[in-house]
């Protein structure tokens, strides 16, 4: 019995909804009429290669995907190793500023004291070059 492609193409219509192994199935258990056991076979291979493409494709194109997020991975790791080492300069210049905070009041209280003392001997040394002078003064009178 011959089968003209209308007749083909309306029987295979009714196997699009039908998964690829259900209709390889029913193939392998003789339940799709031997009129159509040829344009079905055929019509499935098609089927397959493309859902094969498809897949191939899909397979590409998520490959594509994971080579852009190991990119954007390696810069994400390269920008935060630059913020790492940018904050390791920040600590070190603000531990320089700390210690220079501390050191200077520090410094501002020596100074401060050093010249308090040579305030001070610059009055004694003075007093005491006046006093010898009145005192030798008073005697020769």
């Amino acid at each position: 019995m011959s089968v003209t492609n209308e007749q083909a193409r309306e029987y295979i219509a009714q196997l699009e909804p039908l998964s690829n192994a259900q209709i390889r199935s029913d193939l392998e258990h003789d339940k799709i009429p031997s009129a159509m056991v040829y344009p079905v076979t055929r019509w499935l291979s098609g089927r397959e290669m493309l859902s094969e493409s498809k897949q191939i494709d899909i397979a590409r194109r998520a490959s594509e995907a994971a080579q852009l997020a190991s990119v954007a991975a390696e810069r994400a790791a390269t920008a935060a190793e630059r913020q790492a080492t940018a904050a390791e300069r920040a600590n070190t210049k603000a531990n320089i500023a700390l210690a220079i905070a501390i050191i200077s009041p520090i410094v501002i209280a020596i100074v401060t004291v050093i010249g308090i003392m040579i305030s001070h001997w610059d009055t004694r040394n003075e007093q005491s070059s006046i006093s010898p002078q009145a005192h030798t003064e008073g005697k020769t009178h």
